[in-house]
């Protein structure tokens, strides 16, 4: 619910359960036999099963991933391989458990798990995909469609992975080097390599690069530009290649791409690095403008995001049935809120929307509320529309403002959402004050903010970076990114935002951070008339809390909720996310 928050794969469906909002799957009972035929080792009866459901709904994402899961059983992991992408491509909040997914790819092809463990040994040293993959190469691993997916539909969140991924992309610019123009591609790799350049476009080109291969690709490119300028040939892997380095947009010729006819996988790299770039700015000329943006510090951060917008995602979750926001918040929390909204639509802010991951997913979700989701830079703002015309979401409004001015635009909301954003100002307190003023009498409000113990990998990562003096640069970035990974620091590996340039650059370089306690939490409640209706959470550490502190039934004890972070510092490692009420 807030646009730096972070279902499973790769485990068996438990038959088909009512999905969100109470819409009972029309292929539930099939599932529900197919499910207790496995369990009673029937496995093929229970295959019949699966493939019967999937007739009825063939985008049942549950179905496909049960059944994938049974094919692996049955020792069929190609098979397999093409239901859990299948799978992955309807339910894009699975990468939210991203170790899940790499581990179902893993099961369904050992031969890149072997290759992950032979990146991580010899890192920092780079493998040739020979040392990687042996004499079979790359072949059964680029032909698997679930790794192709992964690739496409969100950026790699795994050091041994990465190694991997970028030596194979090493090997596809020796590929292309040695391509003649009319030369013959081997077709059934191409899609694989279509993946690989969709894959760097998404993570903005984070991965580690030789100074042999930015000369390699430079020439690359200027073959390609003079081949377009003179509509000569030009060589399907040429074209990826280019892509697989930096953005095909740039190249001086772009644009006489789209006249040509292209395989279906090499026009989604075009699509993807030329014709939605260019639809991103047109829109952002079209984006209202609600207050100026004065303030000094806002100015620098607007800067920030211009240059990186944060951030870059490929797939929302907008399939979920949708659902009351009151009843989201009643299945997460035990403590109760008063509910003044029953029969009525929800006016909601999203202050710092960001890219529109969050409005468009809160949009999707709760079916009772209208969204204005504000942001201070144009380019995040752009990529939000062009991202919620894709999916079709009517019930968001986009403006550019500053939470510091908001007070201007005249308008109070019932619910406002501000997740990540206040600690990047230059007192968060002042923008939290600025946001209550525009909360209605028993409004909510979902905040989240970064945690001074929970950052504590982040901390010392800006240490090193101040001491070494990387600059906040693609270059910069890259280099600073391997110095981490061999440094004391390493932990800060485990973050998600680790693995794309803009995420990394939010990250350990972003020219304004604050860090809070809970003690500041709770001064603020009290000092404001708001009440605390708890923190989100997973299960687990749910759990554990309830173990040390069994009478805080409701879990709202913020001097518990601090003792137990102080002896468990990794509780809050992404922030405290959490939701209040006005008084």
């Amino acid at each position: 619910m807030n646009r730096k928050e972070r279902r499973a794969l790769g485990k068996p469906s438990p038959g088909g359960q009512p999905q969100p909002g109470g819409r009972v799957s029309p292929a539930l009972p099939v599932l529900a036999e197919a499910s207790h035929q496995q369990r009673l080792g029937k496995l093929d009866q229970a295959a019949k099963l699966y493939k019967r459901a999937l007739v009825i709904e063939p985008d049942n994402a549950e179905a496909l991933n049960a059944y994938a899961c049974l094919l692996l059983e049955l020792g069929q992991p190609e098979e397999a391989s093409e239901r859990f992408a299948r799978s992955i491509s309807l339910i894009p909040e699975v990468f939210e458990q991203y170790p899940n997914v790499l581990k179902t790819l893993q099961s369904v092809n050992p031969a890149l798990r072997q290759a992950m463990e032979r990146a991580m040994q010899a890192w920092p040293r780079l493998l040739a995909v020979g040392e990687l993959f042996g004499p079979g190469g790359i072949i059964a691993v680029a032909r698997d469609p679930l790794f192709r997916a992964m690739l496409e539909l969100a950026s790699v969140r795994d050091l041994g992975l990465e190694y991997v991924v970028t030596s194979m992309r090493a090997a596809l610019l020796d590929m292309a080097a040695a391509a003649g123009a009319s030369g013959r591609v081997d077709e059934s790799l191409l899609p694989f390599h279509c993946a690989l350049a969709r894959q760097c476009f998404v993570n903005e080109y984070v991965f580690a690069i030789t100074p042999d291969e930015v000369d390699k690709a430079e020439r690359l490119r200027a073959k390609l530009d003079d081949a377009l300028a003179a509509n000569a040939p030009v060589s399907p892997l040429w074209l990826v290649a280019v892509a697989a380095y930096g953005p095909l947009g740039v190249s001086k010729n772009a644009a006489s791409l789209a006249s040509r006819k292209w395989p279906a996988p090499l026009r989604a790299v075009i699509t993807q690095q030329i014709d939605e770039p260019r639809e991103e700015r047109e829109l952002a000329a079209s984006i209202p403008v609600l207050t100026p943006i004065d303030d000094e510090v806002s100015q620098k951060v607007r800067q920030q995001y211009e240059e990186n917008p944060y951030p870059r995602w490929v797939g929302a979750a907008t399939r979920r049935n949708k659902i009351a926001l009151q009843d989201y918040l009643r299945a997460d929390f035990r403590t109760g809120f008063r509910d003044l909204w029953s029969g009525k639509v929800i006016d909601m802010l999203i202050a710092g929307c960001g890219t529109g991951r969050q409005s468009i997913e809160t949009a999707c979700l709760f079916h009772n509320v209208k969204v204005l989701a504000v942001d201070l830079s144009l380019a995040s703002l752009a990529y939000a529309v062009r991202k919620t015309r894709e999916v079709v979401v009517p019930n968001i409004e986009y403006a550019q403002a500053d939470i510091l001015n908001l007070g201007m635009i005249g308008r109070t909301f019932d619910v406002i959402s501000c997740g990540g954003v206040l600690h990047h100002m230059a007192d968060p307190m002042q923008g939290w004050r600025v946001l209550l003023s525009l909360l209605r009498p028993g409004g909510l409000m979902q905040l989240a903010f970064y945690s001074e113990i929970g950052r504590r990998n982040v901390v010392a990562a800006r240490a090193i970076i101040a001491e070494r003096g990387f600059q906040a640069t693609p270059e910069g970035i890259r280099s600073c990114r391997r110095e981490l990974t061999l440094s004391p620091a390493r932990g800060i590996t485990r973050i998600f935002d680790f693995f794309t340039t803009s995420e990394c650059r939010d990250l350990v370089f972003h020219v304004q951070e604050h860090r809070l306690g809970i003690p500041d939490i709770k001064a603020f409640l009290t000092a404001n008339g708001l009440e605390f209706i708890g923190f989100r959470l997973p299960g687990e550490i749910r759990q554990s809390y309830a173990a040390r502190f069994p009478d805080d039934r409701t879990m709202t004890n913020l001097d518990h909720w601090h003792a137990f972070e102080t002896a468990n510092p990794e509780t809050f490692t992404g922030m405290y996310q959490f939701w209040v009420q006005r008084t």
